[in-house]
């Protein structure tokens, strides 16, 4: 009874250490969707030193656990192997430490799954560990040498190998569970919203969709209630989670963002949203990583237009694709644009009325949603005095051409989702300052097939830009860019390439001087 007590002892502490050694891990698998064949893609990177680490640190467990054992054999084999345990949680330790400075960029969030994805995981460790020091043991029994009961537990040292694979295989079993609690919650959440009065508001596109419901929700505050899909909720679960929570109560109108990452997305969120009116953005070849083709990103956000929508606002870059009708309607005019670093100007014109703006959101982009955000708020009733009082009260939204000053430098944080239009509205945007400009960017992501044609675009882009510098990060999409840039006649001198955002950090504190602007085009999630 006592050898399974220590034996359940061991695996419970085990555990408990790779558990926390594995900790950077954890967050890969929240990033990537909690998807194993993402989380296994980022693990297999060749820059991502994660598996060498875990099997430098099996090496010297395997090591310390042998040595100690027979330098203090002379207590006997029990006292031995408890010996050898000391040096074992302390390297562990030692691991745990160290893995720190290689942090995730992306900071991990403790939601409600990832809390059941570590209590799984660790359960999963324990058990597998547990048999494995009971077979270790059976040997070492069988055996009888007391040599071999010395380095018995040796073996033990690579389960850190395998702990990717144990990873997976908690997440994986969880995930069955999770699909079908996923199911009764967005179930629930069609309940409730079959039985409220509200008027609903769905935004779709293959960009700008944040930005559009922000704009709205605060243009709409002027005269209703409303609720929307927090950040960038925009799942049957995360939009669940905004109608299910005490915001969405004695609300007048609801805002939901919508996400499309295959085919069928749109039409399963319609009907679960039923959408009154709705946003169409635009498309752009985002997400073509698992659609496929352009056309096939267009047949699935234009399932809006099916959706039993009273007006659907489409932005411009639809125009050729669809025509206008009596439910159908573009965004309103605009003119007199002036966009500059610190914000933008225009009139919009209104049903006949000219509206004066100024707003602290920046670019080309941003003319264009508000003009979207606009143009649907006029149709629901509200005045142009009240719309011009809303785009006043407009707030930038953290990493989406967010203007931020830094020592006398101006920093342009567009690092959320980047696309080819958005790219080009960034980059319009920069041109506008007089003083030196540089860019940093790790390329676009989630293209496809289409990723080298487009990160070369960018690549021409960034040539035709006039910028001074050009900081490259990281060696996933970074090549095509590279090369888009140097066939456009780009200067060779102005541009860089850095392994790491770190290292690109430290490269612009040595180059950067009171003035400057540095535009930040996309922030790669760690699993990219």
């Amino acid at each position: 009874m006592t050898e399974f007590l220590l034996k359940v002892a061991a695996s419970a502490a085990s555990a408990c250490l790779f558990s926390a050694c594995t900790f950077k891990m954890l967050g890969a698998m929240q990033q990537a969707g909690y998807k194993n064949g993402v989380f296994l893609r980022w693990l297999k990177r060749k820059e991502n030193m994660q598996f060498n680490r875990l099997a430098v640190l099996s090496l010297c467990l395997a090591l310390s656990v042998a040595i100690v054992s027979l330098c203090f054999s002379f207590l006997g084999v029990i006292e031995a192997l408890a010996v050898s345990a000391i040096p074992f949680a302390v390297l562990c330790m030692l691991f745990i430490w160290a893995d720190r400075k290689y942090a995730l960029k992306v900071k991990t969030v403790y939601t409600g799954r990832l809390k059941r994805l570590v209590i799984g995981y660790g359960f999963t460790l324990g058990v597998i560990g547990y048999v494995w020091i009971a077979f270790l043991g059976f040997l070492k029994d069988w055996n009888g040498s007391e040599l071999y009961g010395l380095i018995a537990y040796v073996p033990f040292a690579v389960m850190p190998l395998l702990l990717p694979a144990l990873l997976c295989l908690a997440n994986g079993v969880l995930s069955i569970f999770e699909n079908i609690r996923n199911e009764k919650f967005v179930k629930l959440a069609g309940t409730v919203l079959n039985e409220t009065e509200i008027l609903r508001i769905g935004v779709v596109g293959s960009y700008g969709k944040t930005s559009v419901k922000n704009i709205l929700k605060t243009l709409l505050s002027e005269k209703y209630t409303v609720v929307e899909t927090p950040a960038s909720y925009n799942t049957p679960v995360g939009i669940a989670k905004t109608v299910c929570s005490p915001e969405f109560a004695h609300k007048q109108i609801f805002i939901a963002e919508m996400g499309a990452r295959k085919a069928g997305d749109i039409a399963e969120l319609c009907g679960l949203v039923k959408p009154d009116y709705a946003v169409f953005t635009g498309i752009c070849e985002q997400h073509i990583e698992t659609f496929g083709s352009l056309e096939d990103v267009w047949r699935e956000k234009s399932e809006i237009f099916h959706c039993g929508a009273k007006a659907v606002v489409c932005g411009d870059t639809l125009r050729g694709r669809i025509e206008e009708s009596e439910s159908i309607t573009f965004a309103c005019g605009v003119k007199d644009v002036v966009t500059t670093l610190t914000n933008t100007e225009c009139t919009l014109i209104l049903g006949g009325q000219e509206i004066k703006i100024k707003s602290k959101l920046l670019g080309a982009s941003a003319v264009e949603n508000i003009r979207l955000a606009a143009t649907l708020a006029f149709a629901l009733g509200m005045t142009a005095e009240e719309i011009a009082q809303g785009i006043a009260k407009l707030q930038p939204v953290p990493h989406r051409l967010q203007l931020i000053e830094n020592g006398g430098v101006y920093i342009l944080d567009d690092g959320y989702n980047c696309n080819i239009q958005g790219a080009k509205a960034a980059l319009q945007l920069l041109s506008t300052h007089t003083g030196r400009k540089c860019v940093v960017t790790p390329g676009i992501v989630e293209c496809g097939v289409l990723e080298e044609r487009i990160n070369g675009e960018l690549g021409v882009l960034l040539a035709t830009a006039n910028v001074d510098k050009i900081i490259l990060v990281g060696q996933t999409l970074v090549g095509a860019v590279k090369t888009g840039y140097l066939q456009a006649d780009g200067g060779s001198e102005a541009i860089e390439q850095t392994p790491t955002l770190a290292a690109a950090q430290t490269l612009l504190s040595e180059w950067t001087q009171r003035g400057d602007a540095v535009l930040f085009l996309n922030d790669l999630p760690d699993v990219y």
